[in-house]
Parts: structure tokens; sequence; C-alpha cells
């Protein structure tokens, strides 16, 4: 496991833990709303950079394993 899915395991887990949480699973509000309710919205909204971290970071080791690759392939050619 990488640690960009550290990252996105993270709200993962806070979002399942929401109903054994005695503070979220409560009847108060937060914010003038039900407190699960704000609990989810946020590690909702922080699931999106998290997947966009992760999303970005496989395009990049995609992108160095590109160049890597053509560049063994230009040497190979240029040692000919």
């Amino acid at each position: 496991m990488r640690p960009q899915h550290l990252v996105l395991a993270v709200p993962v887990i806070a979002l399942v833990a929401t109903v054994w949480l005695p503070f979220v699973n409560t009847a108060t509000l937060w914010l003038g709303l039900p407190s699960v309710m704000v609990w989810s919205a946020g590690w909702v909204l922080a699931i999106t950079p998290a997947l966009a971290l992760l999303e970005f970071s496989s395009r990049q080791r995609e992108a160095d394993r590109d160049d890597l690759a053509r560049r063994r392939a230009d040497q190979d050619g240029a040692s000919r």
C-alpha cells in the first residue's frame, strides 16, 4: 500500500466509523445542522482532494515510467 492510499483511507474510515462515534451520533446541532450531517459532509468534501492526490500521483508515476523507458530506448539505440 502506497502513502497516497493511506491519505484516501482516512476519510473513508471516518465515514464508516460515523455511527460508532458518540460525539457525532447524538441529537446535537453543529452550525445549525444535525451533527451527523455536518460530519459526513465534511468528510465527503475531504475525499475530493484525497482522490485528486491519488489520481495525479499515479499519473506522475506513469509519466516518469514512460520517460525512463524512452531514455533507455534512446540509449540502447545510440550505443549500437
